[in-house]
């Protein structure tokens, strides 16, 4: 057995140990028997290739569906994606995939990216948590398998919610802002015991530098490593990277005088998974051509994803939207990312707001921004996945609600949905990757 096989069964046993409800659990348990799989198959770096996709699904319900595939309507678009994924399947020193997704109210609390990051780095390796915005900037905001917070005074800052005037939020559109000395925010591996996150290499921050701007101190683990002074002759997102011994840490950055504006912070490792999971109220791609270009730019381009996500619909309301902003949109991200995949996201169905008293039936728009979604993939040839269709289509949010897994006004999505779609995408994700790997076994093998 080899040694990533080994560490795979400790970490199930760490699991069994520390768990804290069944669903961890299973999580742990299923991925760490993928893992193993993974590891064992591919001690030999460009021999066979394994990939493990599940035969039965952990979240099930009486409404489940066929899982639909992901679709390359770029023909090859996908294709450098997922030869990194075999690389980082075949264990390859180095290799890391990076993957970005953007969504709405139902992803700024991190579950349904919880989720997918959990699955894919206990299979394929844990390559750091990636990217947490310092602050809260909603009450419900609160990353998985990492810890962070604030203490003091400050206030938080959003593109939809509560936006600012000078428009600068860098590329998450989000943003905390303190000037109470000894004001502090922090971000924490997640704790012992948990399938992933547990450990970190490095930590890239983010700022503002402006004019009288403010100073703070970063700490690692309780050290002062400097003392930062954000004032600048003009705003500008800066940034600054830490390297540390892989292991658990704490960053914390302590206002020192003046007012002091932070972003975020990205986790990683060297080997593995890396997965952002951006979200932001009423999110679509208009709001986030409104955003500062440059800030948006210049943040994507420091993440350098391999494959980026776009899941919105729910507040577009008209599918001429899409025609006429996914352009732009697309020349944006094409800009900022040019080795990238991207693929885009059907919204899930919702239910329409009707008087009280009457039945609840599903929004009839969403049929056409899912096939107005669809139309765009395939104009900008990327790829894509029916998110919709996975849930059941038309008609299926009032039944997901009366069975808890939708919150009760029939739009956003509960813990128990979120986790679905993030199980019904990983395992489109694994079954689209063995495909790939049975038509050609040498995939990730490097250059031939």
């Amino acid at each position: 057995m080899s040694k990533a096989a080994l560490d795979a069964l400790r970490k199930l046993d760490r699991s069994r140990a520390n768990a804290r409800s069944s669903a961890d659990m299973r999580v742990a348990l299923g991925l760490c028997i993928a893992m193993l799989g993974v590891a064992d198959a591919n001690a030999d770096k460009c021999g066979p290739l394994v990939i493990p996709v599940p035969g039965k699904f952990e979240q099930v319900s009486r409404h489940d569906v066929k899982v639909p595939d992901i679709v390359d309507y770029g023909e090859r678009q996908l294709d450098p994606f997922f030869e990194k994924l075999a690389r980082v399947a075949r264990g390859v020193p180095g290799a890391v995939v990076r993957i970005g997704t953007y969504g709405d109210s139902n992803w700024t609390n991190d579950r349904t990216a919880g989720d997918m990051r959990r699955r894919l780095q206990v299979a394929f390796g844990d390559a750091g948590h990636g990217f947490v915005a310092f602050g809260i900037p909603w009450g419900w905001y609160h990353h998985q398998n990492i810890q962070h917070g604030v203490t003091g005074k400050w206030n938080a800052w959003n593109l939809s919610a509560m936006p600012i005037r000078d428009g600068m939020y860098s590329f998450a559109g989000v943003s905390a802002e303190s000037s109470q000395a000894g004001a502090t925010a922090w971000v924490e591996t997640a704790k012992s015991g948990d399938p992933v996150g547990t450990a970190a290499s490095s930590f890239e921050l983010s700022y503002l530098a402006r004019p009288k701007g403010g100073s703070f101190e970063v700490l690692l683990d309780g050290e002062v490593k400097e003392v930062v002074d954000s004032e600048a002759t003009a705003a500008e997102v800066k940034y600054l990277r830490y390297k540390v011994a892989d292991g658990a840490h704490r960053l914390t950055i302590k206002i020192k005088k003046g007012s002091v504006r932070l972003f975020g912070v990205a986790l990683e490792r060297d080997r593995g998974i890396v997965l952002d999971g951006i979200g932001m109220n009423a999110l679509n791609p208009l709001r986030m051509t409104k955003m500062d270009r440059a800030q948006l730019a210049a943040g994507l381009t420091k993440r350098n994803y391999d494959l980026l996500i776009e899941t919105t619909g729910t507040n577009v309301w008209s599918p001429i939207d899409h025609k006429t902003v996914m352009p732009e949109f697309m020349t944006l991200l094409r800009g900022a990312l040019p080795n990238a995949a991207f693929m885009l996201w059907s919204a899930p169905d919702f239910v329409k707001m009707n008087r009280e008293g009457e039945p609840a039936i599903s929004e009839p728009f969403m049929r056409f921004m899912a096939r107005a979604k669809r139309e765009m993939a395939q104009i900008h040839k990327i790829g894509w996945w029916d998110q919709f269709e996975a849930l059941g289509g038309f008609g299926s949010a009032p039944k997901w609600t009366k069975d808890h897994f939708y919150e009760p006004d029939g739009i956003h999505i509960g813990p128990r949905m979120n986790a679905y779609i993030g199980e019904r995408f990983v395992h489109a994700l694994l079954a689209e990757l063995a495909r790939r790997v049975e038509k050609d076994p040498k995939l990730g093998c490097g250059s031939r």
